[in-house]
């Protein structure tokens, strides 16, 4: 057997295979036009470069050719009275004399080709931009559609089996069994099939949604589906076109005609053309750089991560497709088109059945999946069995083909695989509902993280538990931290694990270089503000706009409760809303792996506080600053989100461009089901490429000025991949917005609330352009709630009585009715952080409502809350009141880990696709009907997190606990920036004594 008659055709099913399950995912498209441009180019020369070598190779062997024996065709016997005579066929008869096409018809057809090619391009670019609006493809039809042309146009003669004219006893099923098992006709069937079952995986797989707007109010929800059928019919001409070019590229091979004297075959005509679309794209990509200087940086930049899923396509698809043009040359077209669109269609439905499904989520038909595999794996045994059979009297003959025994063993694998696959991923109704579960679990960890954060009753236990935390001793004045902290009753004092997690890769630097970095964004002075702290006093130093100096006013005032004990010390706060400081993973893990490790000290050593002379430590720079990238308004995950992922994550190797998608694998080591099981690991953006999306931080922040050097800056919050120390905010401190009820404003017990789920605020999150709100958090909650018209997953009982649930898809509408808990979203004020046409759209798509006083809130059971360009200033006040908090987040805090979600407040992935099934639970589905999907309310366990959330906040989140936290940080921010920071630090000998207290030196 010929190894090149296997190796062509793995290789093409190799590329196709690697092509169907890369593209979704790649980085490549996010710049569609330079990658067309490069893969035609490519694609182009390689298919030249393979016919030119290709004709020199055929050109002695022609005079050979022609003079090959005559072959003998031996038809099979079978039951039917079927003849076994031997028939001669002559060379002439086996490889006809090539006619070929005219010059003017080639000519017509290749500008054909290319103004199609052109046509295309356009049509996915134009469905590109707004492809959340776009819907399931028809691209399964194509093959058909081949199958159809070719039995169409081949000589109905030449098809005819030897026994049909001779014998008169044919019936119908001989002429039915022969129109689909041989000639030409043999592959409608197959055809059939594929495109049935292909075209119904791609809709059982797309019928869960991102919740990305497509607005109605716009032409791009009507025009998108329009547009992607008239790139259909475009696809379907174009393949006719190349189907003709390069079947008639094989009759002139394969003829005993001589070469064209110029060399160029059709197929080579066909590259040609492919380099002209290349040279065309080009020729525009000059025309805009010459007219809108604006688009100039975009036409040539080029990030790292989209420079490699180029060269990934542009290696792949010009190898596919020679392996095609080869694979045509043994098998024929419609023989390498079946290969290829089989080796796409099994990639689909192995895809869609092997999805991590945890707890029904997410739902998917297993039995609909395991129907289409049933039918592709028939399609393909008729393949099979048709070319097993096949008389060998169309052109061409394959080079490989199975015998009878190979093929009923090779059937016999396929249906067991067909079956075993669907038995296997089957997915039965869960018995009992993930949020009981989820609740059990975080009472458990509340109980955990409450008893070891409050294990020390005195000082010495205090030290000795800090010893063994951190492993190392105590900050100096470590003493007067602990007095401070039980004089206002804390009940955590051994926990802040926050700040060591959030000042560890700064350890890895010295001293020095810490002041140095402080002084030099100091002098930078860009949104960042200074606070001194000298001889046991606090100041704002440099220059702040009005606006701003309340953030430094309220620092002051919470240091000033014990700036006596803070060494000297100069600190850079962040006085925007986002984070700054995003650094590349192997620098992160540098500094954290080469962070400071301290030597051990004994009692004996006693207690060694801070320089004395640290303030001439501190020195302003008057030198050039430090410069921070202006990242604002324009995408900032790959740039600044995801930097500190490893290199092998999602986030670093995929890019989910087609945001009407719904990624289940980005939400599902975070979940249960559908909902969020790990708040922590929900908001980090390593295993969710999709984040890219789903929030205006990432999308288009407003005031993003960021750095990736490892720099010390102070921020009130952070995004997870981010390295800024988290500080209380004084927005909470200085009650910004305060929890307060009365007399007009009442807080109500739970049980007397009103059953909505409530939500009144601004568009903050980010800056529309370019339809950037569409995937914004607050603008995709809103609509949700309000105008969102595809299907959503709901967790509710299968109707049977046994305690069984599964995810249905039902129409939000339908949702909204049958919710005992009424929804209530608006936004309020103008919505102004956009630009153009996004501030149209976004009001005529969005609800608008009026503004409500914070205390209103207190009316309602349900309380969403969401961050914006920052934290929720809200949330606080929230956790106070007598409601249960909904709540979906980016952002984390100080107080990260002190709050367990499903204890204290109800969770919601970023996506949303949980919320309703929350609410189901909570609140109660379809009491009025009673219906079979009834689920009865969870009142009890819906007050008991609303409790736990308001006693807690109060325990744990007071101003006091505010000033606790800041005066522990700024005492381990004082240990690293001091000279002697390995030996500085508070002892204690075995009594129970202070040690020794040793001066500070110089």
């Amino acid at each position: 057997m010929d190894r090149k008659a296997l190796l062509v055709p793995c290789g093409l099913v190799l590329g196709t295979s690697y092509l169907a399950t890369s593209i979704p995912t790649t980085f490549a498209l996010d710049r569609p036009l330079h990658t067309i441009a490069a893969v035609l180019l490519l694609s182009g020369l390689a298919v030249v470069a393979y016919e030119t070598r290709a004709a020199q190779t055929r050109r002695p062997h022609s005079h050979s050719h022609s003079q090959r024996a005559r072959h003998v065709a031996i038809p099979l016997q079978d039951g039917n009275g079927r003849p076994s005579s031997e028939e001669e066929w002559s060379s002439e008869e086996r490889t006809p004399q090539y006619r070929g096409l005219g010059q003017r018809a080639l000519a017509v057809m290749l500008a054909a080709l290319l103004c199609l090619l052109g046509a295309r391009i356009a049509l996915f670019h134009a469905v590109l931009k707004d492809v959340e609006c776009a819907g399931p493809q028809l691209t399964a039809f194509l093959p058909l559609l081949l199958a159809l042309f070719h039995a169409y146009r081949t000589p109905k003669d030449r098809s005819q089996p030897a026994w049909s004219a001779e014998s008169s006893s044919v019936t119908h099923l001989d002429r039915f069994v022969h129109f689909f098992l041989y000639g030409t006709t043999r592959y409608i069937l197959p055809s059939l099939l594929l495109a049935i079952s292909s075209f119904i995986t791609t809709l059982r797989t797309s019928v869960l949604r991102s919740t990305y707007i497509c607005p109605a109010s716009t032409s791009a929800a009507s025009l998108v589906p329009k547009l992607q059928f008239l790139g259909f019919l475009v696809d379907c001409i174009l393949v006719l076109l190349l189907y003709r070019l390069v079947d008639e590229g094989l009759s002139q091979s394969e003829s005993n005609s001589p070469e064209p004297k110029d060399g160029t075959t059709v197929h080579g005509l066909i590259g040609f053309t492919f380099i002209a679309s290349a040279i065309v794209l080009g020729i525009v990509g000059i025309v805009v750089y010459t007219a809108l200087p604006e688009h100039r940086e975009w036409l040539f930049s080029a990030p790292r991560e989209y420079l490699l899923g180029l060269l990934r396509l542009s290696l792949m698809i010009p190898l596919t497709m020679l392996c095609f043009l080869v694979s045509a040359r043994m098998y024929g077209v419609m023989g390498a088109v079946l290969i290829a669109a089989f080796s796409c269609a099994f990639i689909g439905v192995l895809r869609a059945l092997a999805m991590g499904v945890s707890y029904s989520f997410p739902p998917k038909s297993t039995a609909g999946v395991s129907l289409c595999l049933t039918l592709l794996t028939i399609a393909l045994v008729l393949q099979l069995v048709a070319d097993a059979i096949d008389s060998g009297q169309t052109r061409p003959k394959m080079p490989v083909r199975l015998g009878r025994n190979q093929t009923v063993s090779v059937v016999a694998l396929l249906v067991l695989f067909s079956i075993g696959v669907g038995v296997y991923r089957y997915q039965w109704p869960v018995v009992g509902h993930p949020i009981d579960t989820l609740l059990a679990v975080a009472d458990e960890q509340h109980e955990r993280w409450a008893f070891q954060a409050h294990q020390s009753k005195s000082l010495a236990q205090a030290v000795v538990r800090y010893q063994e935390r951190y492993l190392r001793d105590p900050p100096p004045h470590f003493d007067k931290w602990y007095e401070f902290a039980t004089n206002r009753d804390t009940i955590v004092i051994d926990d802040f694990d926050n700040i060591e997690e959030d000042l560890i890769p700064f350890s890895s630097l010295k001293p020095a270089e810490l002041r140095r970095r402080t002084a030099e964004i100091l002098a930078h002075n860009e949104d960042l503000g200074g606070i001194r702290v000298r001889d046991g006093k606090a100041e704002i130093f440099g220059s702040l706009r009005s606006e701003q100096k309340w953030m430094l006013d309220g620092m002051i005032h919470m240091i000033g409760k014990f700036v006596e004990f803070i060494p000297d010390m100069d600190l850079a706060f962040n006085l925007n809303d986002e984070p700054r400081v995003a650094v590349p993973y192997e620098q992160f893990q540098a500094a954290r792996m080469h962070h400071l490790h301290y030597p051990e000290h004994t009692a004996a050593d006693g207690t060694i506080d801070f320089r004395l002379d640290r303030a001439s430590t501190w020195k302003e720079i008057a030198g050039l600053p430090r410069v921070f990238d202006q990242a604002g308004k324009k995408p900032s995950f790959q740039t600044y989100g995801s930097v500190a992922c490893s290199p092998e994550s999602r986030a670093q190797k995929e890019r989910r461009w087609d945001t009407g998608a719904f990624c289940s694998a980005c939400s599902a080591p975070h979940s249960m089901g559908a909902f969020v099981a790990n708040w922590s690991l929900s908001a980090s953006p390593c295993h969710q490429p999709d984040l890219a999306n789903l929030h205006g931080f990432h999308l288009s922040p407003a005031g993003l000025s960021g750095t990736h050097d490892l720099v010390p800056i102070f921020s009130q919050s952070r995004a997870p991949g981010y390295a800024d120390i988290r500080y209380p905010s004084p927005w909470n401190y200085l009650d910004r917005q305060k929890y307060e009820f009365g007399e007009n404003y009442p807080d109500p017990n739970f049980a007397k609330k009103e059953n909505v789920l409530f939500w009144r605020g601004e568009a903050t999150e980010g800056v529309s352009i370019a339809g950037s709100w569409k995937g914004m958090l607050q603008q995709r909650f809103v609509h949700l709630l309000n105008n969102e018209t595809s299907r959503q997953p709901i967790f509710l009982p299968t109707g049977s009585k046994n305690g069984r649930l599964e995810y249905a898809m039902e129409y939000p509408e339908q949702i909204k009715e049958q919710l005992e808990t009424k929804l209530d979203a608006r936004f309020v004020g103008d919505l102004a952080r956009c630009e153009g046409q996004d501030c149209v759209d976004q009001k005529l798509e969005l609800w608008l409502g009026k503004d409500v006083d914070l205390r209103d809130h207190w009316r309602y059971r349900y309380l969403f809350d969401t961050d914006g360009a920052g934290f929720s200033g809200r949330f606080l006040p929230f956790l106070q009141s007598n409601s249960v908090v909904f709540k979906t987040a980016l952002f984390r805090e100080w107080y990260e880990g002190r709050l367990t979600a499903w204890k204290h407040f109800v969770p919601v992935d970023s996506r949303l696709h949980d919320l309703f099934s929350s609410l189901a639970y909570f609140g109660g589905y379809s009491l009025k009907e009673k219906g079979k999907r009834t689920m009865e309310p969870k009142d009890k366990q819906a007050e008991a997190i609303a409790r736990n959330g308001k006693v807690w906040t109060e325990k744990v989140l007071r101003k006091k606990d505010m000033e606790i936290y800041m005066f522990r940080l700024l005492l381990e921010w004082g240990r690293l920036t001091d000279d002697r920071r390995k030996d500085v630090g508070f002892r204690m000998d075995t009594k129970g004594r202070k040690g020794t207290e040793g001066k500070g030196g110089s």
